[in-house]
């Protein structure tokens, strides 16, 4: 079953001298139920941009996308911000947490918002936490936390409303090594374990090594795709093969 599609899916900003920039091409992208997917591509490859799209941050010059059967660019704005609440979760690299908030208050603000009862509401925060071994940390606040700690907090909040899918934005940019590790590690738990449909944005191979399937783009065009075999540490190489192909940089 198909989470999300998107056909022929263009975007042009102009500026003020009428002068247009094609920041996306012609993208084609179907995303399955209970995928893991990665969007890799150089500096200025039109990855944000798709992000912003897909996310309906921004609308597309043209093109057609669809999430579980709904295209958001056809819904007023009312709709649409609720569309967004309930479908979509998100895993931003500077974790967007509230620092005048419990990490526990963070986590559960969707629930919250939807007017979900109290009890159903601590129930679920106590089973992603365990989940994500957060549990210890749930009445600390951001300040008190490491940046991995934060970061599965994130997910845990992108999560704990179950929506159609996950937008992971350079999710380990902020992280180091061990922490970025622990981070993949639990998303990637949430993907087996909840069958969360996940697409994430990456520069990092390590981090897209996670992924079942990696979509490269370049100068706003699809460039290539690659699919994980059973060797993680294969696919590995076969990503940084694939960057070393597409040349540009990758900051």
């Amino acid at each position: 079953m198909s989470i999300l599609q998107a056909q022929g899916l263009s975007k042009v900003y102009s500026s003020k001298g009428n002068v247009s920039y094609k920041a996306l091409e012609d993208i084609d992208l179907t995303i399955e139920a209970g995928e893991f997917v990665g969007v890799m591509g150089p500096s200025g490859s039109g990855k944000t941009t798709l992000l912003n799209l897909l996310s309906t941050i921004d609308r597309p010059t043209s093109g057609v996308i669809e999430i579980n059967g709904v295209e958001p660019t056809r819904l007023d704005a009312n709709k649409l911000a609720m569309f967004r609440r309930r479908e979509l979760g998100f895993v931003f690299q500077d974790f967007n947490l509230l620092d005048t908030l419990s990490i526990k208050e963070n986590i559960i603000l969707p629930l919250v918002l939807d007017g979900m009862a109290p009890k159903q509401i601590e129930q679920k925060a106590a089973a992603i936490a365990d989940v994500l071994h957060i549990t210890g940390i749930m009445d600390k606040r951001t300040y008190e936390v490491s940046g991995g700690q934060k970061q599965r907090a994130a997910i845990a909040r992108a999560l704990i409303h179950q929506p159609s899918i996950v937008l992971a934005d350079e999710l380990t940019g902020n992280l180091d090594s061990k922490s970025a590790k622990d981070a993949m590690d639990a998303l990637k738990d949430m993907n087996e374990r909840l069958r969360a449909t996940i697409l994430m944005v990456t520069h990092d191979p390590f981090s897209a090594s996670y992924c079942e399937r990696i979509l490269f783009i370049k100068d706003g065009k699809f460039f290539s795709e690659l699919r994980r075999g059973s060797n993680r540490q294969a696919f590995f190489q076969q990503i940084l093969d694939s960057l070393s192909l597409l040349g540009g940089s990758f900051e």
